[in-house]
């Protein structure tokens, strides 16, 4: 993988001159903002080159949502990766950059597509091809994430194509752009009596996030007996724009017996403005010796009105899991940033690099110059 024109040096040269970033790095003390932010990138272009795909894809990912546009290069020259989705990770960045660079890689992935053989498949082609399928299927997900409505020609062209799994990922973005007899298929799914059905269905509703979902699945939730089922809907309900209206039934789910479903449907609760729900939270918060429901009810807390406490963060930063310190980063963007600033300095220096990135965004974004 080559850079084009120096890109990666050019990056960092934007920070290197920030006010006072080698003098604190230098000495030893706590970073000032300045050399915070210049760690930050530095961090983020050490892993483009990284060795692990997924790395590299997430590094993609960071350049552009941190908004720099001093990223470009960097991702022109990452559109050539020999790894998919690192390609379409760049695509979609670009385009959060204003650049269309991007957009014939995205299209020459989706069309893309696995011949069938004359006889039956190997098992060995036959996992190639679901391979394939699954980085058409994301490269579709990046199309309408930059296209919008725009891709809808080729979504009902691919309600089409050879595969099941493309005609079902064409429909569930069809259903995300607001088509509506798209999501009348998948809230319609929701009563089956097939158990794999109502668990695909409420997947992709989880995808969706649609607010004509939400009584749909509050009824599913009610009746469920199966977790993988209850929480795929509690999925769907928490990123739904309308999920204050199923509150009484998330409510009643964060005492559940089972702690995933307990997690899920606290982190469903967060954004509700809602006296009882945040009562809720201060209770789960003070209460629970749970790492990741005691950050789920803070961050909640938080997002509801209510104060957090920073010690939750402090914790969950030092958590064995790095599921459990991603979380911690999110719960970190609530506090003011000279009681972050520390704690992120701290997650740039953790040993997983889904960790360092996830804190280099928020530092970029915080504490960076665009």
């Amino acid at each position: 993988m080559t850079m084009k024109r120096g890109s990666l040096a050019l990056l960092l040269m934007c920070v290197a001159a920030l006010p006072g970033a080698r003098a604190a790095a230098v000495s030893g003390k706590p970073l000032s903002p300045q050399a915070l932010g210049k760690k930050a990138i530095e961090t983020v272009a050490a892993h483009v080159k990284s060795r692990d795909s997924e790395v590299r894809a997430k590094a993609a990912e960071v350049l552009g949502q941190a908004g720099n546009k001093a990223a470009a290069g960097v991702l022109e020259g990452m559109l050539g990766d020999r790894d998919k989705y690192v390609r379409i990770a760049a695509a979609r960045s670009l385009w959060e950059l204003g650049l269309s660079t991007g957009l014939k890689t995205v299209y020459a992935i989706v069309n893309d597509v696995p011949a069938r053989g004359t006889v039956v498949n190997s098992p060995l082609v036959e996992l190639k091809m679901i391979s394939q399928n699954k980085i058409r299927e994301h490269a579709l997900e990046a199309l309408v994430y930059m296209r919008r409505e725009n891709a809808a020609d080729i979504l009902y062209k691919l309600k089409n194509d050879d595969y099941g799994a493309i005609r079902d990922a064409a429909a569930r973005e069809l259903a995300r752009l607001g088509h509506s007899e798209e999501l009348e298929q998948f809230t319609g799914a929701l009563s089956s009596e097939d158990e794999a059905v109502r668990y695909q269905s409420a997947t992709a509703l989880a995808g969706i996030c649609a607010a004509g979902a939400v009584s749909r699945l509050a009824e599913l939730l009610a009746a469920e007996k199966t977790v993988r089922v209850r929480v795929a809907a509690l999925e769907a309900l928490g990123c739904s724009p309308e999920k204050k209206n199923a509150s009484v039934q998330l409510l009643k789910l964060a005492d559940d017996a089972n702690s995933t479903i307990r997690f899920k449907a606290v982190s469903a609760l967060g954004g509700i403005k809602d006296d009882k729900v945040k009562a809720k939270f201060e209770a789960i918060a003070a209460g629970t010796d749970d790492m990741r429901l005691k950050i789920a009810a803070q961050r909640g807390l938080a997002l509801s009105g209510g104060k957090a406490e920073i010690s939750a963060a402090r914790s969950g930063l030092n958590a064995i899991s790095p599921e459990v310190r991603l979380e911690a980063l999110e719960l970190l963007e609530n506090f003011p940033p000279k009681e972050s600033q520390p704690l992120l300095a701290q997650a740039l220096e953790d040993e997983n690099p889904q960790v360092r990135l996830a804190a280099a965004l928020q530092v970029i974004k915080r504490f960076s110059l665009k």
